[in-house]
Order: C-alpha cells, then structure tokens, then sequence
C-alpha cells in the first residue's frame, strides 16, 4: 500500500516537507553526537574531580580521565606498578574506579592488619571474591561457603603450617631439591658434573615443578606424593592464570586461558577425589597429617603458588 501527498491533509504535507529537508543533514548531526558524547563525557569527570572536593572520611580517588572505565588498564596492564605508583601519590589507602566499580585498597602493615584481621561482620569476602577463586578452587571450598565453614577449613590447613612443622619439612625439601636435581634433564650439566659443559634452564618454570614436588611432599603426604609429578607444575600454572584482573571482572569468558583454567581444575579435583575414595574404601595406609592435608590440599598448594607469582 502507498500514500501520495494528495491523499494526506496540508498540514501533514508542511510536516513531511520539513522532515524531508533536514534529512540530509542527520547522519551529520548523528556523527558529531557520537564525537561529541565521549569528549563531553570525560570532561565532565575530570572537572568532577577536580571541582567537587571528597569527603573527609573517604579514602583518595585515583584521578582518571575515561568515566567508568577509570584505572582499568592501568591496573590490567601491570597491577603492582600501579598499586605502588598510587601507594607514592596517595597513600596506604585509596580507591580506584575499574569498569565502574569503586575499589579500595589498603597497603602496608596496617593495611594488612586491617584486611586480613577484619571481622566477618565488617568485611563480606565471599562476595568479593567466589566469582574470582571458585572457577580455580571448586565449589564449596574457600570463598564458596559461608565464613564459619571456611575458618574450619583454615584451621585444617593450619595443622601442616605449625613452626615444628616447618621444622620438619627442611629435611623433606632438602632431599626433593637434591633429587630434582639428579633427575630432570634441564640439570644435565650439574648432572655430568663437567666444568667445561654449560647448560640452561627455565627458573620460573623449574621453581614452579620444585614447589609442587616439596608441597606436596610436605603439606600432603607421602601419598599424594607418589601421585604426583612435575607436569602437575603446569596445570598449577593453567590454574594460577585464572588470577588476573581480566578474571576478576569477567569470570568467564571465551578465551583459551579460561578453557585452561577449567581443565586444570577438573583434572586436580579428580586426582584428589580418587584419592578420598581409596580412603574410604581402605585401600590405602595414610597419615593423620595427610587426611587433614588432602581435604584442603587443593586450597593451600595453589594459593601458595598464587602468591610465589604476584610476590
């Protein structure tokens, strides 16, 4: 169906008339909004930063320039760079802005204490942090329970984390260190014990397989370290990818680094889970120490290799 001016009244015709004159001049006027807009939107924020004076009792914003996006790629980009060029300008504690959100940081000793040593009337953790640490640690481990349960996992870990303890373990990595030493073809050189013969090795990599090899050894038993060896290194490594501001934000995403993260976590949990079967079954001799260490194992060797990385 069609319409022509003559079936319309004059006043539709005038109205028509008008809008088909300014019709040219719209994608125009469409392409200065979309120039526009962003300009306008960062000068906005600026001046609202510099014109509208904080509060007393509210930490320091970082100044930046792009609203809502804020320190985004800054911190994305190299996050101890930026908390240590803003530790300089602000202070122990200020907030930043990472894709909207307000994030405070406290740094320093009193930093720490006041993080680490809040109550769970104060500070909520899980919310923070199940949608960062569940897709690495599993479900119903860590943040993923409620903060009574788990400080009774903290406690489980604890036991293998007593001074006697450490103690003890010096014996245990000594003789893993020796024994990766003898063993690992990175290490020929040391091995043919030439002086003339130079050889090479990954240390990051090389220290993430010792690190597998002496915790497992030490916080989880004999048992499981017969299980294990040092290609383990690289599923931790897979799983420790899966702790970049990137995952912080966006807990799941099509990319490879999330499909490795997924991977590694099914395959550690599985090597656990057969193991706690055999245990309830009976088909394994173990020690009290190692029980304790298996039910939280997964929690304290990967957030010790978390920490070997940021640190």
């Amino acid at each position: 169906m069609s319409f022509t001016n003559a079936t319309l009244p004059d006043d539709w015709q005038g109205w028509f008339a008008q809008a088909h004159a300014k019709l040219p001049d719209t994608p125009r006027l469409v392409l200065l909004v979309l120039i526009n807009t962003p300009l306008i939107a960062i000068l906005l924020n600026v001046l609202r930063q510099l014109l509208i004076p904080r509060r007393a009792s509210e930490p320091p914003v970082v100044f930046h320039y792009l609203p809502i996006v804020g320190s985004a790629i800054q911190y994305g980009n190299d996050p101890l760079k930026f908390f240590n060029e803003c530790q300089k300008k602000y202070g122990d504690v200020f907030t930043f802005i990472l894709l909207g959100r307000r994030v405070t940081v406290a740094l320093g000793p009193k930093g720490n204490n006041f993080i680490l040593g809040g109550k769970s009337l104060v500070f909520n953790a899980e919310d923070a942090y199940t949608h960062l640490t569940t897709p690495v640690f599993g479900k119903d481990v860590v943040y993923d329970v409620p903060n009574e349960k788990f400080m009774e996992q903290k406690r489980f870990v604890k036991v293998g984390l007593s001074t006697d303890n450490f103690r003890a373990y010096v014996g245990i990595i000594e003789e893993e260190v020796e024994e990766f030493f003898k063993n690992d073809p990175s290490f020929r050189a040391y091995q043919t014990n030439d002086i003339n013969e130079w050889g090479s090795f990954d240390v990051i990599m090389a220290l993430q397989e010792i690190t597998i090899l002496t915790a497992s050894s030490t916080l989880q038993g004999k048992e499981v370290r017969q299980g294990l060896d040092k290609n383990f290194a690289h599923l931790y490594a897979d799983l420790d990818g899966g702790f970049t501001p990137i995952n912080f934000m966006f807990p799941n995403l099509p990319l490879e680094s999330y499909r490795k993260r997924d991977k590694a976590q099914q395959k550690m949990s599985q090597f656990y889970v057969d193991i706690i079967k055999k245990r309830r079954e009976g088909e394994n001799d173990h020690e009290l120490l190692d029980i304790q260490g298996c039910t939280a194992s997964l929690t304290a060797v990967t957030c010790h290799l978390s920490y070997l990385t940021v640190l």
